[in-house]
């Protein structure tokens, strides 16, 4: 199962020993520390937010000495919980300090306890039945539906992690990492058709959305395992407006949900009759609106994991989008990773065009690649220029996207390609990068290649958006490095 992850910290603090045979040096403390400009709903950044807690442990074996704490019924070294109050050091919420013992083994583990935002404990999360074994050191997790109405309490458990304490060095970090135990879904809607579609509601039918887990610290690694799968029908999207609401035909894609935390599952558990109920009217050019219409668009397996034939896997993000078209209604899927953000373009506060100076002027152009060279062009063709679009001349051809950051110098970039009706024919890689203004004087590359697994019927035009992450947020970009609004054009077979 793949995981994105984020990571805390075990810093060692120096201290006086307390006794030579019974600590060493240092006490244990506990810091967030951000692995990047992550946008998701739980990031570290969120992780690090007044009031959060996390759960943390350490089993200690191999110990010379006493810990007038520890007992049959505590037989922990640590067993407390750990507060973000503001500073890099997350404090105990006991205000006990753990010094380094001289010898021994020490083994930790935590889980997300509290978070501040909701004002919500795991246990209240997941209700009744929440219980850890301290003796098994396995977490229960009770069943729990997960559906659009669901807080979005986006739990975390970390790794197990050992350190003998003799190996230590003082004021050595050493990395714990969380991994989210939830994947994330949202719907999206397009309308292609030529009519005016009138949606009421769309319901999502036979998603393994109601399950039980445990998460198992008993070993060397986190071991995690889920039961009681079943399925229940949830509402993703409800009109207000009894007579529902209109869609016109236009390529801009319309968010029906935002992003909805699920349970993820294996390709075989997804239910061969999941399938999104679609419920809606539609009114044609001659404005005749008809009798109420329900369709039923399976979630098929081939299709819902394209992109990914391991299933949907926690941390992982995947976009349905529905799009009308004039005979069918057809489902299209995209993973993603979970610091994706859809960002809007046209918010001026976040754009860069207002802020001149501070980026080159490094416009995104895309080149060929001759397999006979084994390069790319040196740039694009005169007349590519002119009509700012780059045709795919065969199914195999391959053209790099290329433009130059000067400023700012650190940061992050990413590319959007839309309209996702169009995005599924090609393969995009990477979709987003540091920035490294000092190497190779801030160049960026990304491929573009037709996807052979899908033929279009219908000649598809790709368009990019750049967006640049600086300061703690996303900027629109596409002002500066992409002004000709290039298109990559893929003719039907």
């Amino acid at each position: 199962m793949r995981r994105k992850v984020l990571y805390l910290i075990v810093v060692v603090l120096s201290v006086v020993s307390c006794g030579k045979d019974y600590f060493g040096e240092g006490t244990i403390s506990f810091s967030a520390v951000n692995a990047g400009p992550t946008r998701a709903m739980m990031d570290s950044t969120a992780l690090n937010s007044t009031g959060n807690k996390l759960r943390v442990f350490d089993v200690l074996t191999g110990f010379s000495g006493n810990v007038s704490w520890m007992s049959a019924e505590n037989p922990y070294y640590i067993n407390d919980s750990l507060v973000f109050a503001g500073s890099p050091v997350w404090n105990y919420g006991s205000s006990r300090t753990y010094p380094w013992t001289a010898d021994g083994t020490h083994k930790f583990f935590s889980w997300l306890h509290y978070d501040n935002t909701l004002g919500m404990y795991e246990e209240e999360f997941f209700g009744a039945g929440t219980s850890y074994n301290a003796s098994t050191q396995v977490l229960t997790i009770p069943q729990k539906v997960m559906d659009a109405s669901t807080p979005l309490f986006d739990f975390m458990y970390s790794d197990v992690i050992t350190v003998p304490a003799q190996t230590h060095k003082a004021n050595t970090p050493i990395s714990l990492k969380h991994h989210h135990l939830f994947t994330a879904m949202n719907l999206e809607v397009q309308n292609t058709s030529g009519n005016t579609v009138y949606l009421k509601r769309v319901t999502l039918v036979g998603m393994k959305n109601k399950r039980s887990a445990t998460i198992d610290y008993s070993a060397a690694t986190v071991q995690v395992a889920t039961a009681n799968i079943d399925s229940v029908s949830t509402v993703l999207f409800q009109s207000a407006d009894p007579a529902g609401s209109v869609y016109i035909n236009q390529e801009t894609i319309l968010n029906l949900t935002d992003y909805i935390l699920m349970w993820p599952q294996t390709y075989m558990e997804l239910d061969t009759n999941a399938r999104l109920v679609v419920e809606y009217n539609v009114l044609d050019n001659n404005d005749n609106l008809s009798a109420d219409l329900t369709a039923s668009v399976v979630l098929s397996r081939q299709k819902f994991f394209k992109d990914n034939f391991v299933g949907m896997d926690a941390g992982t993000k995947y976009s349905l989008m529905l799009q009308f078209k004039r005979s069918s209604i057809e489902i299209y899927t995209r993973v993603l990773p979970w610091e994706y953000e859809a960002y809007d373009w046209d918010y001026s506060d976040h754009s860069i065009s207002a802020r001149s100076g501070m980026f080159k002027d490094g416009v995104l152009a895309f080149y060929r690649y001759n397999s006979t060279t084994e390069s790319y062009s040196t740039e694009p063709t005169t007349e590519e220029w002119s009509a700012k679009t780059m045709r795919f001349r065969t199914n195999t051809e391959v053209m790099k996207g290329r433009f130059y950051i000067e400023a700012p110098t650190s940061g992050r970039w990413q590319i959007t390609a839309y309209p996702l009706s169009a995005a599924q024919y090609f393969e995009i890689e990477p979709t987003s990068g540091e920035i490294d203004a000092f190497t190779e004087n801030g160049k960026v590359e990304f491929t573009v290649k037709p996807n052979n697994d899908l033929s279009p019927t219908t000649t598809q035009t790709l368009f990019f958006n750049v967006a640049i992450y600086f300061n703690g947020e996303w900027h629109d970009a596409n002002s500066e490095f992409n002004r000709k609004n290039i298109r990559l054009v893929l003719d039907a077979n």
